[in-house]
């Protein structure tokens, strides 16, 4: 059985045996560079940049980190299940390097791997009945090479936010941030001999405007439910974001008739969004109160009560509940 044919095009010089038509023009390259740019994680912009490449041609595609395909290498995006044959070549192969691999004879196959800082390589299988241009190579590596800018990019961010105590997105706290704000806090309120009060609000949906709008609008969304939360308490209250449309408000004082009164104008009409078409989220809230005194109360225990007094409320179709009150 004769071994396939390997090329290797480090700087695209060969393009002699290159026939055909190219797919893919220097529009649909700006296209999928957009569509990029425009998902919230890398990841997302692979799958829709390379599902864009996809719907134009009859090429397959398979992108996947790590210098070898195996069984536990973690698959990013793939528009079809990888032909057997294909499969097991590349399993012999290891991709340490920036370079361009070609098949001839296994379903004109092309390889492109990119480097990525303290990484593993982001590694680009295509295949297709047509042999490729050499304009469509290079519509593949400008795509693959910015994905690897972006996901060196990402995984910076990620390092830096895990080290820090604020949202990046929102410019709050996060949950790290406001666990220490708590504690340092708390520690104040135990020796005046007062009470604090802490408020998990959850807004169904604006996570999803990603998804169903663009990037540009949830950022908006993002900065009016952030606007409105700041102005429904002092300035000197803590106010974090927890999740993607979860926020935690830490109030110093515990009166829970002045706190009642404030989460039912909060909730009472929710968050009207001005956006194009607009848009109305709803407001739900779960309050704990924390005693004078309660040593024993931790940033720990008031967010399990808070989350337990909004669940509960949610099943109970109310917009607001104070954990003292679930059963």
């Amino acid at each position: 059985m004769s071994q396939p044919i390997l090329s290797t095009f480090p700087n695209h010089e060969q393009t002699a045996d290159m026939l055909g038509r190219p797919h893919w023009t220097n529009e649909t390259l700006a296209t999928a560079l957009l569509k990029i740019r425009s998902a919230i994680l890398p990841r997302l912009g692979a799958a829709a940049a390379l599902s864009y490449l996809n719907t134009l041609s009859k090429a397959d595609m398979i992108l996947f980190h790590g210098s070898t395909l195996s069984e536990h290498t973690p698959i990013l995006h793939k528009t079809a299940a990888l032909p057997q044959h294909l499969q097991q070549h590349l399993l012999s192969l290891s991709c340490i390097t920036s370079e361009v691999r070609r098949f001839r004879s296994i379903d004109n196959a092309v390889l492109i791997s990119e480097t990525i800082r303290s990484q593993s390589p982001l590694v680009l299988v295509c295949w297709q009945k047509q042999p490729w241009t050499q304009q469509d190579i290079t519509v593949l590596k400008t795509i693959l090479a910015n994905l690897c800018g972006l996901f060196e990019l990402d995984a910076l961010h990620r390092r830096v936010h895990s080290n820090t105590h604020y949202d990046i997105a929102s410019n709050l706290l996060n949950w790290k941030g406001l666990h220490a704000e708590i504690t340092r806090r708390c520690r104040r309120l135990d020796r005046d001999n007062k009470a604090a009060t802490f408020m998990l609000a959850y807004i169904p949906g604006l996570d999803n405007l990603l998804a169903k709008r663009s990037l540009e609008s949830f950022e908006n969304a993002l900065e009016q439910c952030v606007a409105l939360l700041r102005n429904a308490v002092r300035p000197t209250d803590a106010i974090s974001r927890l999740s993607g449309n979860t926020f935690g408000l830490w109030l110093d004082g515990g009166d829970r008739f002045a706190i009642a009164e404030r989460a039912e104008r909060m909730t009472a009409h929710g968050i009207p969004l001005l956006l194009d078409p607009p848009a109305h989220l709803s407001l739900h809230i779960g309050l704990v109160c924390r005693e004078a005194g309660a040593a024993h109360e931790t940033a720990d225990t008031l967010l399990e009560r808070a989350t337990l007094a909004l669940n509960t409320g949610l099943r109970e179709g109310v917009k607001w509940r104070f954990s003292h009150e679930a059963p």
